[in-house]
């Protein structure tokens, strides 16, 4: 499993945010939870506001030609309707609606109730908000949303965007955030149960402090307007630039930002525009740094992630920035990259914003045709499909029981199939209720080597696209005669007989770790939960690995290895206890761990990695390639028959081999989501064989 051990981090869980009290859902912290940005600033002339066209207006006004939005939202669900200039191309009129409208509001949070996103973050734009008409607009827009969020049971939070700030302007801020707790009892849990709290107070997020863009107002404000929030009683949440922990590039290079930031109880970067899908790898990267600098300084990180970007039609074409939505793939990678690198809680921009394309709640597939040209819904996906898209990834992210993950969510890229944690050395077997399970090992990042993998998962599936996450099944923790220290949950592997399933472990019983390893069993009645430890296996060298075979007529066999040693024999009927000696594999030709047994045609096949290396811990250039050798005994001698599977773009592999509704299928791992030879996701890839019975070369898909 792996060839060298650096020393790694401790794993964090953290707790769900959602409480339920008197029977209305509370909001007690914001880890737990995906949450949107809610713009809520589009008006129509007709909606009582005074306001005219406003945000979907161009320098025309909002007629063909003139516009500031790039989608078209899908009206169908809305109460009340206003007719535009734009036609479709039938000829029919397009209409809109306006966020004055309660109605709006209402159908917005109907929404998020019916898909699961937890709720959003109210924008008021100093902007906006200093003027009548614009106070007018965001207090009936709020107004409305604190009644729906109540109605819905979704979280609800105010944010000020300080951008056009005027020096001075920071009592006017405060001064409103002191009405409306006042005005929607947000400091009343009883009164107001929607409201968002973190760390023991509602909380309230002060966005645009840093950027290095000219802004009128600095840090000095920033620090008042802080200060006075905390005075007031409630948490902060900064919004800040994209490179704010070097203070480079869209940051101003004052160190006193770090200090404003360690004041507060939650820091989220703005990351909108910055990268595409191809790009992001690099961004993902910098977010798993972002997270253990706020780790270190005590403070929460919440990552953003959009689902595209596109403003043509507000800066003109020639202008665009077009960062393709790829049909939702783009957005689940963010969220998938985010979860794995450890995030408690996710911003998502924006629900509502078609100015710029990224909104999520539901757009048109059929758009306006003429002057201006709209980006209309992905053919092959939904109007709701990313309201879909953040509701799966908040389960995930709470790690909820048999969370679902379909593949097709990310159909240009089937593999790795398991994209919301790194996991490895994948053990596939198909039981009794027809599904196949995998049980995997779990790295943990930011990759630190092997030396602390642990908290074993369990997925299965029965169409090999839709595979169910069945949650942690067993840590080290759990482990009585384990090192006390935690940490080296192994390549694991499971058995069942007679009505038992038995899971295999290697795990150290001493610090002194290398010489003191140990093969675990835990057994369920269920292949999926229950597992409680009943010991582990002695007589065994301290090598890891495990493999149980269980043969046609009911004998059960294990293997284990490393460092170049294989050895196999036989269990006795209660799968705890060895019957005999284990006995060395001999014949295997550059055998080095990962040791698999299946069985083809009345032969028996021994897969395991080898020592091929090219230039190990190079950046990922891949290392171990997969063998295999033909027995006519489980126990050999061994004829080895050569390589079926190349090196990965991982230092390591491990593999298993398994058939699946009339299809066999090698088990593997890689580094694609990481670029990192310590965090690697599982794969799986159809596997043939030649008449003769030998494998044909496995090919990888990505």
């Amino acid at each position: 499993m792996v060839k060298r051990f650096d020393w790694i981090l401790v794993f964090l869980l953290f707790s769900i945010g959602a409480t339920a009290q008197s029977g209305k859902k509370r909001y007690d912290s914001y880890k737990g939870l995906v949450m949107a940005g809610y713009q809520g600033w589009f008006n129509t002339p007709g909606d009582g506001s005074g306001r005219g066209w406003h945000h979907y207006n161009g320098r025309d006004g909002f007629r063909p030609g003139s516009c500031s939005v790039d989608f078209w939202p899908e009206v169908s669900e809305y109460k009340k309707l206003y007719k535009t200039e734009f036609t479709f191309a039938d000829g029919k009129q397009a209409s809109v609606f306006s966020s004055y409208d309660e109605s709006t509001v209402n159908v917005h949070f109907k929404w998020m109730k019916e898909y699961g996103l937890d709720g959003v973050f109210m924008q008021r734009f100093i902007t906006e908000i200093r003027n009548e008409s614009g106070m007018k607009h965001f207090n009936k827009v709020l107004n409305s949303a604190m009644k729906a969020a109540n109605k819905y049971e979704r979280a609800i939070c105010v944010m000020y965007d300080l951008s056009g700030m005027k020096p001075g302007e920071e009592d006017f801020l405060l001064k409103d955030i002191a009405e409306i707790a006042q005005r929607y009892s947000i400091k009343n849990r009883a009164k107001n149960s929607s409201y968002l709290y973190h760390n023991g107070k509602p909380l309230v997020t002060v966005w645009g402090v840093g950027f290095n863009d000219n802004r009128r107002y600095g840090l000095k404000e920033a620090a008042r307007i802080i200060d006075g929030l905390k005075s007031q009683g409630f948490s902060v949440m900064l919004g800040v630039p994209t490179q704010w922990r070097e203070l480079k590039g869209d940051t101003e290079s004052d160190p006193q930002l770090h200090a404003l930031i360690r004041k507060c109880d939650i820091i989220m970067p703005w990351f909108v525009g910055r990268y595409n899908q191809a790009t992001y790898p690099k961004y993902q990267k910098l977010v798993e740094e972002d997270i253990q600098w706020a780790k270190k300084n005590q403070v929460d990180y919440a990552p953003l992630v959009f689902p595209g970007f596109s403003w043509a039609n507000m800066k003109g074409k020639d202008n665009n920035s077009l960062i393709p939505r790829n049909k939702g793939s783009f957005l689940w990678e963010q969220l998938m990259g985010a979860i794995r690198a450890g995030a408690e809680m996710i911003y998502v921009a924006m629900f509502d914003e078609i100015d710029e394309g990224t909104a999520i709640f539901k757009c048109a597939k059929k758009v306006p045709v003429g002057e201006s040209t709209f980006v209309p819904i992905e053919e092959g996906v939904e109007s709701d499909h990313y309201l879909k898209l953040v509701g799966e990834a908040g389960k995930i992210l709470r790690k909820e029981k048999a969370i679902a993950l379909n593949t097709s969510l990310n159909p240009a890229a089937p593999n790795p199939f398991i994209r919301h944690m790194y996991t490895a050395d994948p053990s596939a077997h198909v039981w009794k209720d027809g599904r196949l399970y995998v049980y995997a090992s779990h790295d943990i990042a930011p990759p630190r080597g092997c030396d602390l993998m642990d908290r074993y998962h369990v997925f299965s599936t029965d169409d090999m696209v839709n595979w169910t996450d069945h949650g942690e099944i067993l840590s080290s923790e759990q482990v009585p005669w384990g090192r006390k220290e935690g940490g080296f949950m192994w390549a694991p592997d499971c058995a069942y007989r007679n009505g038992t399933y038995y899971f295999y472990f290697p795990h150290p019983s001493e610090t002194a770790w290398d010489n003191s390893w140990k093969i675990g069993v835990a057994t369920s009645n269920k292949p999926a939960e229950g597992f409680k430890v009943q010991g582990y296996i002695e007589g065994m060298d301290p090598l890891i690995d495990p493999c149980v075979f269980v043969d046609d007529d009911g004998q059960a066999y294990i293997y284990n290895g490393g460092g170049g040693i294989c050895k196999g024999g036989k269990l006795k009927d209660n799968m705890i206890e060895l019957d005999g000696s284990m006995q060395l594999m001999k014949g295997l030709e550059d055998f080095h761990e990962a040791a698999w047994i299946h069985k083809y045609n009345g032969k028996y096949y021994l897969s395991y990695s080898d020592n091929h290396d090219e230039n190990w811990n190079d950046g990922v250039k891949g290392d171990n390639r997969m063998r295999y050798a033909i027995s006519d005994s489980p126990l050999g001698p061994w004829e080895s028959k050569g390589i079926y599977m190349e090196p990965t773009d991982s230092y390591t592999n491990h593999g298993s081999i398994v058939q699946f509704k009339g299809q066999w299928y090698a088990f593997y791992h890689n580094s694609t989501l990481s670029g990192h030879d310590w965090l690697r996701s599982i794969c799986v890839d159809k596997l043939y064989y030649n008449q003769d019975g030998t494998i044909q070369m496995v090919k990888q898909t990505k």
